[in-house]
């Protein structure tokens, strides 16, 4: 049967929904139930008994991929290896020594920022860690708690969002595997091959945090920012109560389990890509071959294997260098854990949404590509998927709901308005990396974001003034990244060529609009 426009109820419902309701969960839920129901009544077999049937089979299908189940295990990981970090206490006592190493005002935004993109792993570890630990650190050099917000929010999402190694990582891969299925890709190392190659595309998250790093070293904002930066300027310092952990080697346990889960995972992909390529087909170039290999590695197995990895060695690294007991590192991993179960609720009923929209289903993409192939520019998809994630998690005050929501979607739809580019191409490469960057663009500027709020709170900030001294500056990110990035790259401008034009740009933008807080005292 033909796809019509009912195959855009269900992702519409549930955009819709999360919009008015705020909430992710119960919209995804409703957006299955109504795909279900859909398909009941093309099938001629809508009763009550049939739709509820359906509903709970896509719910279940859903986790019954075993790629899926280890998307899950990953994150669960991850998440206690991070709940071991935060209870133990290894963290703190690394970015306190950190800390106790600044000279100077600019020196301290920078080790503030430079901590930021450390803590890579997850971005809810970042905003806790950071803001809790650096408060004195940006009191003692007259930097508000709106710019040390500012900084800890910028620093969180992008860099997670990024980051090879991150709980956002297998969801990721997880979201554009649908999207490629849709799109008639089924080869199992193309998600993780698409994964690696919109990383440069994702110019809002890379752009975000090159302007973090410009503002922190040259001393300069501009907006409210400046405003309350010459006022924190005036404070005298407070006295200096940052404590050190007895353990002087505490630090290490910090370092040693992200260490070994990256080497894990990069081992276990290079040794199951060796074998899956065959001698045959090697390259003779090395780079090339380095692709091939890392192309067609089990990125899965890699992930879940490195998450045990860098689990079992933050316990034994807490248990050997700090005075904590094991109990309590078991109660740490399993809140960790436990932080997770939110966004592992949204992932499982995305993957159903996924699975009712699907070419076998109602053929959401089939559909738009018939409606879209004659009147919207291939061209233009990117930057139109940009816009629309960031008003999505704008409105809903969460990126992962939003990717959940858009990738698949937005993946199959650029393969099928631009099929000679393929996986491959800059479209679908840009739209990868629009919606992930639109997310974060649209959680940045969000009141109700969970991320915006942690970091306000952790920062000891009002939770609207950092959102309004926030806001200029994620807007100016977000236009340069669609006026140099998203549009040039759609025609085919390399994204490193994209990056560099951007970040001078951006950095233009300091320098003749940005003033220190000095100028504005004197």
């Amino acid at each position: 049967m033909q796809p019509d426009w009912t195959s855009l109820l269900p992702p519409i419902v549930a955009i819709m929904l999360a919009i008015l309701t705020r909430q992710v969960l119960l919209p995804l839920a409703i957006g299955v139930f109504v795909g279900t129901l859909l398909l009941s009544w093309r099938q001629s077999d809508a009763t009550v008994w049939t739709v509820c049937w359906m509903f709970l089979n896509a719910i279940a299908a859903s986790v019954s991929d075993w790629p899926h189940v280890q998307a899950l295990l990953f994150s669960l990981l991850l998440g206690a290896m991070v709940g071991v970090l935060e209870i133990g206490g290894s963290m703190r006592d690394l970015i306190t020594r950190v800390a106790r190493r600044v000279r100077s005002r600019c020196g301290a935004q920078t080790m503030i920022a430079t901590s930021g993109l450390l803590i890579f792993f997850d971005d809810y570890a970042n905003t806790l860690l950071l803001g809790g630990t650096m408060r004195s650190t940006a009191d003692r050099y007259g930097i508000s708690r709106a710019k040390l917000a500012y900084i800890v929010d910028s620093t969180s999402a992008p860099v997670a969002g990024l980051a090879i190694v991150s709980t956002w990582a297998a969801t990721e891969i997880t979201y554009m595997a649908d999207g490629l299925v849709a799109g008639g890709v089924s080869e199992p190392s193309a998600a993780f091959e698409l994964f690696l190659a919109s990383i440069p595309y994702r110019y809002y998250p890379w752009l975000a945090l090159a302007f973090v790093m410009m503002i922190a070293i040259s001393g300069r904002d501009f907006g409210l920012m400046r405003k309350l930066e010459a006022n924190a300027a005036r404070q005298p310092p407070p006295v200096d109560d940052d404590q050190l952990s007895e353990f002087h080697w505490l630090w290490l346990a910090a370092v040693f389990p992200v260490v070994a889960c990256m080497s894990t995972v990069m081992l276990i992909l290079a040794v199951t890509g060796n074998w899956a390529v065959a001698q045959e087909d090697r390259s003779d170039n090395l780079l090339r071959l380095a692709g091939q290999i890392f192309g067609n590695g089990d990125s899965y197995t890699a992930l879940v294997l490195g998450g045990v990895v860098g689990l079992v060695s933050a316990i034994m690294a807490h248990l050997k260098l700090g005075d904590v007991r094991l109990d309590v590192v078991a109660s740490g991993a399993f809140r960790g854990a436990l932080q997770m179960m939110p966004a592992m609720f949204v992932l499982w009923l995305a993957w159903a949404l996924s699975d009712v929209t699907q070419p076998e289903g109602l053929d959401t993409g089939g559909y738009l590509r018939g409606i879209l192939s004659s009147r919207l520019d291939p061209q233009f998809l990117p930057t139109t998927v940009f816009i629309l994630a960031g008003g999505i998690a704008f409105s809903t005050g969460t990126s992962w709901g939003t990717m959940a929501i858009l990738t698949p979607i937005s993946i199959s739809l650029s393969l099928q308005l631009d099929p000679t580019g393929g996986a491959g191409g800059a479209i679908c490469l840009s739209t990868s990396g629009a919606v992930l960057a639109g997310a974060i663009f649209g959680d940045h500027c969000s009141p109700i974001s969970d991320t915006t709020v942690l970091s306000s709170r952790s920062s000891g900030c009002d939770h609207l003034l950092h959102v309004r001294s926030q806001m200029p500056y994620a807007l100016v990110v977000a236009v340069v990244s669609i006026l140099c990035g998203t549009l040039p790259a759609a025609i085919g401008v390399s994204p490193w060529v994209s990056l560099f034009l951007s970040a001078i740009v951006l950095w233009l933008i300091v320098r003749y609009i940005g003033r220190t807080p000095t100028q504005d005292i004197a």
